[in-house]
Order: C-alpha cells, then structure tokens, then sequence
C-alpha cells in the first residue's frame, strides 16, 4: 500500500515538473515573439538599430550600467546629462572613424577600427598613462642611453619638442606600442629619413590625437600641455588598438 502511494506520487510529481517546464517554455516563446517596443528619442542611432546589443557594448566598455546614462524607468528621458555625453562620443567616433579606410558602416553598425572599448576599457576614464616602460634590447642589456639631439625634419612637431631620451614624445611612442625605434624609422637608417610608410602613419596618429583632443576643452596641442587622449589611450602597448570585434575574452568555466 505504502509503495502504490509512492509510485502515485512520483508520476505526480514528474507530471506536475512537465507541466511546469511546459508553461515556462511557453511564455518564454510568447515574450519572444512579442514584438519589441520601439526605441524612442533616438538622435543619432538610426531607428533599426539592434539597440540592446549596442547597449550591452557600451555597457562593457565603460563598466557601467544602463542607469550610468539613462534615467532609471525612463531610457527614453535625456534628464541625466551623462546620456548626452554619450552622443557626443558616438559622433566623435564617427568622425575617428573616416581617418580609417577599413571601417565601414556608422558607427555603431558594420565594421569599425575604433570603437568605445578601444579608449575605455572597462573604465569610465581613459588611461593617458602606460602602465610599464618599453625597453628595447640595447637598454636591457645595459647600453648607455642614446645621445639627446634636436629633432630633425619634424613636419608636426614643435620644432622645440624632444624626441629622445627619458620623458621625451618618442619615449611615450615606444611605452604606448610596446615598439623599438626602427618600427617606424628606417632600420639603420638615420631617424630623419623617411624611408618607413609607418613613419607618415604616425604623423597622421599625431594630428589624430589633436582632432580628438579637440572635443575636450582645456587640453593643448598634443603634445603640449594637458592631453586627454593620447596614443597610449587607444594603443594599450599594442601597435593595432582593440575593438569590440578583436578583443580576447577569458574562456568559458570550465575550459583551461
């Protein structure tokens, strides 16, 4: 008699988890296929923008959560001031954007060198500042410095700016890409020649970091004065900054 009991109550019991599962898969289904409100007070995001995946990206670069720009119960309101903040970042990457020939779409859509985890990085205020020094072989070694002289042929440069030695521009180079002198100059070639196409690249680099500068106010002309933005804010000591689409993730629990 005890067992029969038993045995109803098992069949009760698995029919009464089916039945659970059951209602559960189905409003799951049903909020599915519910259609999703439409955004509102989009000002520069086009309307079929996939607006929560865009969100989660900029959630992930600052650390942040959606509240961090948008008023709790009310995304739609432009009472936090933060939000606006935030439209003006994503047209400053539009405008970083057009210096890259890979890129495409608008930002946020399609494919993009510069994004806004390549400044923050989980921070909500990027670092101006390379964690460790770079030193090429010849310093690690114990060589003597390099002689301090004038810059030559400097073409965006202050004339009175200084290229080499400790707290120099080029230093700051090196710290920022993780790089040695000649990959930009010319391997055994002097410093003034302009035989490497990486050479101009960093040229470009320069009046980039000043068009960025540019939408801060109290900064100088990089690279004098107070900077905002510098190389290493986007390179990380990494000759190609990281973006949404080539930034490493910690693998899944579970996997080495």
């Amino acid at each position: 008699m005890i067992a029969s009991q038993t045995a109803r109550q098992k069949r009760y019991g698995a029919l009464l988890v089916s039945l659970l599962l059951a209602s559960v898969m189905l409003l799951a289904q049903e909020a599915a296929d519910r259609p999703r409100p439409a955004p509102k007070n989009l000002k520069l995001l086009a309307p079929d923008t996939d607006i929560p995946f865009v969100m989660r990206n900029f959630n992930q670069a600052l650390g942040v959560q959606c509240t961090y720009c948008h008023m709790e119960g009310d995304f739609a309101s432009d009472a936090n001031p933060k939000k606006e903040t935030a439209r003006k970042m994503i047209a400053m990457v539009r405008q970083i954007d057009g210096t890259f020939p890979s890129s495409a779409g608008i930002f946020p859509a399609g494919y993009h060198e510069v994004d806004c985890n390549t400044c923050h990085r989980g921070s909500v205020k990027p670092d101006v500042k390379a964690a460790r020094e770079f030193f090429n072989r010849n310093e690690s070694l114990g060589a003597p410095p390099p002689r301090i002289t004038p810059g030559v042929n400097l073409k965006v440069l202050p004339a009175d700016t200084r290229v080499h030695g400790d707290g120099s521009i080029m230093h700051d180079f090196r710290d920022a890409l993780n790089v040695d002198c000649g990959y930009c100059h010319g391997g055994g070639k002097p410093f003034e020649a302009d035989v490497n196409p990486r050479k101009d690249i960093a040229r470009k680099m320069i009046l980039l970091v000043r068009q960025i500068n540019a939408n801060f106010p109290g900064t100088g002309v990089f690279p004098v004065g107070t900077q905002v933005v510098v190389c290493y804010t986007c390179h990380r000591g990494d000759p190609h900054p990281e973006a949404a689409s080539n930034r490493r993730y910690d693998p899944p629990a579970g996997k080495p």
